[in-house]
């Protein structure tokens, strides 16, 4: 999934706000705006391992692009399947 940086800020500051809101974190002030950074890293570091994936997948697939063609498979579902092999592969949920 593909997000805008500040989609992820604002994502991040929710989820932050509902955290402290509902008692699930505790520590000392600014508590929100710190969960909310550590939130914020943590989505950049997922979207990163996915962006590599990605381009992981492209260059596998680039590789068998005339047997794809040959065969008339679709290029977008062969991606899905790739893709989604390599993040299991590497225990990330996409």
């Amino acid at each position: 999934m593909k997000l805008k940086e500040e989609h992820i800020q604002q994502i991040a500051k929710v989820m932050a706000r509902r955290a402290v809101r509902d008692g699930l974190v505790q520590g000392k002030e600014p508590l929100e705006e710190r969960i909310s950074r550590v939130i914020f890293k943590v989505i950049q570091a997922d979207m990163a391992k996915e962006k590599a994936i990605d381009q992981e997948a492209h260059d596998l697939l680039k590789e068998h692009i005339k047997d794809i063609e040959a065969h008339s498979i679709s290029y977008h579902k062969m991606f899905q399947r790739v893709k989604e092999k390599l993040a299991r592969e590497r225990g990330l949920i996409l």
